[in-house]
Order: structure tokens, then C-alpha cells, then sequence
């Protein structure tokens, strides 16, 4: 419990999403996703397979809560069973892309997009972002230098 809220204190590497880039060609990202619900790093080969990606993590670990219901296009909604997310305490520093390293934080789930920051951990510098869109075009900033 936090002192000042009196709400219970997240775990950072529940906050923290890794995200190695291994290759990044005619504007196609692909590489690893780490983060510590999952036992290894789960590869991606395109930029939606990384947001579906990222946004399975946020869904089954409930954390943030999004403040908007997800909207589809059909109304059939899986009855995919809730997972219960054990919280491992694992080391991603080491962890490095063969082009670009990412670490993301996301804060918060609002207006149905993602809040936080990012780090671009071979450039040493942090930025926040306010929308999806944002984090991806800070990751692309730092892939097209």
C-alpha cells in the first residue's frame, strides 16, 4: 500500500514492456516482446501483431485499466477464460535488440489508447507519450535517425 493513497503500489515490471527491435525495413518492424507475465520473449513480424500484442499483455494482466470498453465490429465476444498473471521478478536489462531497444511504460489506458513512456535505451533518452500513435511515431523517430 502506498502511504499517500492508500491504494495498493504497482510493481514496476508489471508497468514495463520490453521491446527489442531486430529488424526494421520498408517501415516492416519485427523482433521480441518481453515483459514479465510472459516465460519468454514472443516474436513479432509486423507493427498490428505488436499492438495486439501489447494489448493482450494490459488485458491479462489488468493493468491499466482501460477507461473505455473495446468496440469491434461484430458483437461476438470471446469467453476467453481470465488469466491469473503471476508477477515474476525478471531482469530485462541485458536484453537488446540487434537495431533498437525500447522500454515502454504504460501509465494508463485512456479515450482507448495507450499513456506513458518511452525509452530508447541505445539512445539514452526518455519521452512521453500520450496516444499509441505517439509511441509509434517516437519509435519510428528513433529507428530512421
Amino acid at each position: 500500500m502506498s502511504l499517500r493513497t492508500g491504494r495498493p503500489k504497482i510493481p514496476e515490471n508489471l508497468k514495463t514492456i520490453f521491446i527489442c527491435v531486430d529488424s526494421y525495413e520498408d517501415l516492416c518492424i519485427k523482433g521480441l516482446v518481453y515483459h514479465s507475465s510472459l516465460d519468454n520473449g514472443v516474436q513479432f513480424k509486423n507493427l498490428m501483431q505488436l499492438l495486439l500484442m501489447i494489448e493482450e499483455i494490459l488485458e491479462d494482466t489488468g493493468f491499466p485499466s482501460p477507461t473505455t470498453e473495446k468496440r469491434r465490429f461484430n458483437s461476438f465476444k470471446s469467453s476467453k477464460e481470465e488469466a491469473e498473471v503471476s508477477v515474476k521478478e525478471i531482469e530485462f536489462m541485458h536484453i537488446k535488440g540487434k537495431l533498437a531497444t525500447f522500454q515502454v511504460k504504460i501509465m494508463f489506458r485512456q479515450s482507448a489508447s495507450w499513456q506513458g513512456s518511452v525509452s530508447w535505451m541505445e539512445g539514452n533518452n526518455t519521452e512521453p507519450f500520450r496516444s499509441t500513435l505517439e509511441l509509434v511515431m517516437l519509435m519510428n523517430s528513433a529507428m530512421s535517425d
